[in-house]
């Protein structure tokens, strides 16, 4: 059985054709940015992604045809939170609304009355994030669009749509929005009525894994894929990430050094009362949860620096950064870096943070700088690590993301958490976890571990032990950048 994963991320999108032993038949990627302006908003144009998707499959489709191979279903999995209003036909009716935009700012502070409300029902505190809002916003400030308005969909949403005609999403996804009773996994008549949003406007929801649909005949002609194919909503791409990486059981952490940066561990049920400052979603096995933080720059801050500092226009040496950094191993950097570029989120949610240069000296130069950058963001991993430890014994962590394809880098995490980190080989992991996923509800395998063990079990995996001297040094860091957040926020 071959399976055409789509993974939809912030800086790509990428198809996958995987054979069930996890073997790539085809790759095809296409790269993009989303625009970012000065005062928060960030947006990307709805037309890209029925366009790139149409263009990897029919590459992936050529390539599958002249080695002979079928391909007997489609899984998706992507970025979870941004928004695209639609008309009747399908038709966007704006630019998407990433899910780092901050527009819906202020109707996140109106709504802070009903914090105690939506966290209980819904698994997640106020924040701007949460797809919830970002509706809630465009019905106020975008008449002609709420004219016309018949469905708010998120990416994968909108092209699960375009390849079955289907408005279908899974609980992953609704429990990213505000609006989904965490407990019950049904939009929440309450909840909707607080962010003013009709039900029927929204997508039907069904459990990750599910069928929401076959190709249509329209996409077959135009792709290559055969009329009927079952597309798959696999789940969100941290959620599929942690089924990649091999966490299935509680004590064990993923940690993905993306865009941004995503700490997740498993919950076999929902308690009574909720963990107290981190984010609890829906997973992509069935009937189980996921604990979840988030650090809202990771590599986008650490490719903003070097498109900056080192004039690198077509992506990271990384050859020259471990070069650079190697000069500095084990030394903790002087100054100080808040890395908030895009707000703070858990542990104390922050909208209106900024990046902060602290305790800099004459004796700072770019190594220093990008070392301190790498460390800040670490740290404020190491923070939300600790909001974890309250309710999870941590024992160790598999990473994954670009901030990993550096040992160096690796390393300095290692000693910044405390903990030890494991690297696989394959950094494929939520591509490989939509796989899974596909696999169990095919019933080629009996579940996403049984394709994990079949899959990954093999693959040659890094280790990276944290030095003692260097996480005390660094705890002593940490102390002082929390230090310096509250000097300038009060809170």
């Amino acid at each position: 059985m071959n399976i055409l994963v789509i993974d939809i991320g912030t800086s790509s999108m990428r198809g996958i054709l995987f054979t069930e032993e996890g073997r790539k038949l085809s790759v095809c990627q296409v790269r993009y940015q989303p625009i970012r302006y000065a005062d928060g908003r960030i947006e990307q144009s709805s037309c890209d992604w029925p366009l790139f998707l149409e263009q990897i499959v029919k590459a992936v489709m050529e390539e599958a045809r002249a080695k002979g191979e079928p391909v007997e279903a489609l899984a998706v999995t992507a970025q979870r939170s941004a928004v695209i209003p639609v008309d009747r036909e399908g038709k966007p009716l704006m630019d998407t609304i990433m899910w780092q935009d901050r527009r819906n700012a202020d109707i996140c502070e109106e709504l802070k009355p009903y914090q105690d409300l939506i966290f209980e029902k819904s698994g997640a505190g106020i924040n701007t994030v949460f797809s919830g809002s970002r509706m809630t916003w465009i019905l106020r400030n975008c008449p002609d669009v709420k004219k016309k308005l018949y469905k708010f969909v998120n990416i994968p949403e909108y092209v699960i749509h375009h390849m079955t005609g289907n408005y279908v999403t899974d609980t992953t996804y609704g429990s990213r929005s505000h609006l989904m009773n965490l407990r019950e996994r049904t939009w929440d008549g309450e909840l909707l009525r607080l962010f003013g949003i009709r039900e029927d406007q929204l997508c039907v929801l069904q459990e990750p894994g599910s069928i929401c649909g076959r190709i249509t005949r329209e996409f077959a002609h135009r792709t290559g894929i055969a009329e009927g194919t079952p597309v798959i909503s696999a789940g969100g791409d941290q959620q599929c990430a942690l089924i990649g990486q091999g966490v299935f059981r509680e004590g064990d952490l993923s940690i993905v050094a993306g865009t941004g940066g995503f700490l997740a561990g498993i919950l076999d049920q929902v308690e009574e009362e909720l963990p107290d400052g981190l984010i609890c979603n829906c997973s992509s096995v069935r009937g189980q949860y996921m604990l979840e933080a988030n650090v809202l720059t990771c590599c986008s801050a650490f490719d903003w620096f070097c498109r900056n500092f080192y004039d690198w226009e077509d992506g990271v040496d990384y050859g020259r950064i471990n070069e650079e950094l190697r000069f500095l191993d084990g030394v903790v950097s002087s100054p100080v870096i808040l890395p908030y570029f895009q707000g703070r989120s858990t542990p104390r949610w922050n909208s209106e943070a900024k990046a902060v240069f602290g305790e800099l000296t004459l004796a700072a130069g770019r190594k220093e700088l990008l070392k301190a950058l790498l460390e800040g963001i670490c740290l404020e991993i190491r923070n939300n690590i600790r909001l974890f430890e309250k309710y999870i014994r941590i024992e160790k962590a598999y990473i994954s993301g670009g901030l990993t394809n550096s040992p160096v880098i690796n390393q300095m995490q290692s000693d910044v958490y405390g903990i030890p980190l494991f690297h696989m080989e394959d950094s494929e992991t939520t591509a490989s976890g939509a796989l899974m996923v596909a696999l169990e509800r095919l019933q080629s395998c009996s579940s996403v571990e049984t394709a994990f063990a079949k899959i990954r079990g093999h693959e040659k995996t890094e280790c990276y032990q944290p030095r003692n001297d260097c996480f005390l040094a660094y705890e002593e860091k940490r102390k002082r950048m929390n230090q310096l957040y509250e000097k300038i926020y009060g809170i």
